[in-house]
């Protein structure tokens, strides 16, 4: 069976000498892993549009529940730019590691994948001074998109006001509700007002509004700690991403 469809390149691992597995994120057929024969072998356009990052319009031929095979890449946008600038790529191949990693296989998602679009999009068109809170917005933004957002607000369970994030509860909790848990021990990270205030915007801020966030070195540097703490927790492991940047 034939399918066609746009892709943005997601992933890419090598598979028996020149081949690759490529992992897309298409509007149809969300997340998806597709089999390239051989495009290692040339420098041609075909190899060139696998490259993580690519936004290209893909035909795809196997039979369903197989892993599929790309006939044909074309391509849209190859945002070479930001896969070519180290912070960029180190950046958002942790936003895909996060999108893989939380997102089931083959669950349409058109919105999924629109809004990851508008985020490459947008950050190749910003200065990069600006990008180390826009990528900050984003990881909060698609944790919310895939219903993984942390609840910094208020405590989770009554309500109550409460600057304590636990981790292994995903939400913030009071001293009564937090004490009530089974893990009394469990650790917590306090959470700042201009964390939690600039954490309340930037969930509900659209994307092309958002170079309008302009939070201090110590924010950026404490909600990513959170984030980091609380994706760890969700997926019982760090990301990839995390462990190659603590190795740098």
């Amino acid at each position: 069976m034939l399918t066609r469809t746009e892709g943005i390149v997601l992933q890419t691992r090598e598979y028996i000498e020149a081949d690759l597995i490529v992992t897309y994120l298409t509007p149809a057929r969300g997340i998806i892993k597709s089999f390239a024969k051989s495009p290692r072998k040339t420098r041609s356009r075909f190899g060139s549009s696998l490259e993580p990052l690519t936004h290209a319009k893909i035909s795809l031929w196997g039979r369903e529940q197989s892993m599929p095979r790309i006939t044909q890449s074309d391509i849209i946008s190859s945002f070479h730019k930001l896969r070519e600038d180290f912070q960029d790529f180190v950046n958002i191949s942790k936003l895909s590691e996060i999108l893989i990693s939380l997102t089931p296989e083959g669950l349409p998602n058109s919105k999924l994948f629109s809004f990851f679009l508008n985020i490459i999009t947008f950050l190749a068109s910003v200065e990069q001074k600006q990008k180390d809170a826009l990528y900050l917005v984003f990881q909060i933004s698609l944790l919310a998109l895939l219903g993984y957002a942390p609840h910094l607000k208020s405590c989770g369970k009554c309500g109550e006001e409460s600057r304590d994030f636990y981790p292994e509860a995903g939400t913030a909790l009071c001293k009564r509700c937090s004490s009530s848990r089974q893990r009394g021990n469990e650790p917590s990270i306090r959470i700042s007002n201009r964390t939690a205030h600039f954490y309340s915007h930037g969930i509900g801020w659209p994307i092309k509004a958002s170079t309008r966030l302009r939070p201090s070195r110590e924010t950026v540097s404490e909600l990513s700690a959170l984030l980091e703490a609380h994706i760890t927790n969700l997926l019982n492991k760090k990301l990839q991403t995390s462990e190659f940047l603590s190795k740098v």
